[in-house]
């Protein structure tokens, strides 16, 4: 078996796989235009021209990780503005819970200067310059996000590092991730400052490790998945469920049930999630009636909320905290076909091939600070036809935490879809979940499957 796979590692290596492209290559590049005054009919005197990922100049900015925010600030002054420094920075303006329900936890800002008075005249730099700004200026500027902060300690909390979070809002969940772009012109001492300033939608670059080679191949050769007996490194399996009850009111039966997961237990948004499952009973009858596609219930479940509300808050904040406690929604679910042959059991079995195919609209798995959002794999009671559970069963049956990522594997074909279609059409769908403020999810998902 070992020399087997070595074989198929050989290959793969030869075949020259296809290399994703990084994120600068092929992108949208589309100029967003933000203006004071803002909404008059006059023309601005002062104009903030930012490039964004966006696929359209009417939707908010979009960033990816690693992208410098540059833009342009212009003033076209047709009288003299008493202004002496211009700044423009970063900060989240999130509604992000803190040490108590009411309190927002800041986590970014980064600025950057694009003129004080100091620095002279704008047309002559390096010139004395006492008086007021007129006419046409302008200028340039660039700031880099970083990809992750430390949040420091303080008596709630336990500093760490956090990778950025993506941008975060719905409208059934009362914490936020948001990020703002603030351009502020600083007028001097009693004097209000003015500003210019736009929400953008910021999105983390994550990956899955590479599939086993076995997997890699079939993708590469659109061929059918091998199974765990053989492709050991390309599923995870998990310990034998055994499901007890009656069914037709009366005859008890039990199913031993296997599920198997693809490894590695990290995939990218807009692509699916292969599963395996094995049933095995010596009652074939009701054996029968568990493989049945429509009686599984595999499903992807969300859990989102502040890691600890804040009437709970006696101590300090792990940032490891168990989310599986907390409720959970269904965001997806497996859809299930049978395969042949069935696997060699001491009893008769049954084994099923199936995908979860993970929206392209979900937010990745993140967590910072008091905020976290988690991804499961879960399965929950059979709805075989006249099976009644006994009292004792507990729900989930099995819960398998995996993470939601932006991007595909490097260096790796993209994972296929293999559900025949009859059985991929009549899938239960789950409800569309709120999109993101103003920007189409379906947008946001186009700009990072690279």
């Amino acid at each position: 078996m070992d020399g087997f796979v070595e074989r198929v590692a050989l290959t793969l290596n030869a075949m020259d796989p296809t290399t994703p492209p990084s994120y600068n290559e092929g992108m949208p590049r589309t100029e967003h235009y933000f203006h004071l005054p803002p909404r008059s009919v006059k023309p601005p005197w002062a104009t903030l021209k930012l490039i964004s990922r966006s696929q359209s100049a009417t939707q908010l900015p979009i960033f990816l990780e690693g992208d410098r925010i540059g833009g342009r600030l212009t003033f076209n002054l047709t009288q003299p503005e008493s202004i002496v420094a211009i700044n423009a920075y970063v900060s989240e303006g999130s509604n992000h819970p803190g040490p108590t329900d009411k309190d927002t936890f800041p986590f970014l800002e980064v600025s950057t200067t694009l003129w004080t008075k100091a620095d002279g005249d704008p047309r002559n730099p390096g010139g004395r310059f006492s008086g007021k700004l007129s006419g046409h200026h302008e200028w340039n500027f660039s700031i880099n996000m970083p990809k992750a902060v430390t949040i420091p300690t303080t008596p709630y909390f336990t500093g760490a590092s956090f990778p950025l979070p993506h941008t975060f809002r719905e409208r059934r969940f009362p914490t936020s991730i948001q990020y703002l772009l603030v351009v502020e012109l600083i007028r001097g001492r009693f004097r209000t400052n003015s500003r210019i300033q736009t929400e953008f939608a910021y999105v983390p670059g994550t990956r899955p490790s590479p599939p086993s080679a076995l997997r890699r191949l079939a993708y590469q050769q659109n061929t059918p998945l091998i199974g765990p007996e053989i492709d050991t490194a390309g599923w995870k399996q998990f310990p034998a469920l055994h499901v007890k009850g009656t069914i037709f009111n009366k005859r008890p039966v039990e199913i031993i049930c296997t599920l198997a997961l693809a490894k590695p237990l990290s995939y990218t948004r807009g692509s699916p999630l292969p599963c395996l499952m094995t049933l095995a009973s010596t009652d074939a009858q009701a054996l029968d009636l568990f493989a049945s596609p429509q009686s599984l219930s595999v499903y992807l479940r969300r859990r989102l909320k502040p890691i600890v509300s804040a009437s709970k808050r006696t101590g300090m904040f792990d940032a490891n905290a168990d989310l599986s406690a907390d409720p959970a929604e269904n965001m997806a679910v497996a859809t299930w076909w049978p395969t042949s042959p069935n696997p060699e059991t001491h009893m008769p079995s049954r084994r099923l091939s199936g995908e979860i195919y993970l929206p392209a609209t979900l937010k990745p798995t993140s967590r910072i600070a008091y905020f976290a959002v988690e991804y499961s794999v879960e399965v929950l009671p059979f709805k075989a036809t006249t099976f009644v559970p006994s009292a004792d069963s507990v729900v989930p049956l099995l819960k398998v935490d995996i993470e939601v990522t932006t991007m595909f594997a490097a260096n790796s074909e993209r994972p296929r879809v293999y559900a025949p279609v009859s059985h991929a059409a009549s899938m239960q769908q789950e409800p569309t979940r709120d999109n993101y403020f103003n920007v189409p999810m379906d947008e946001m998902s186009t700009v990072w499957r690279t």
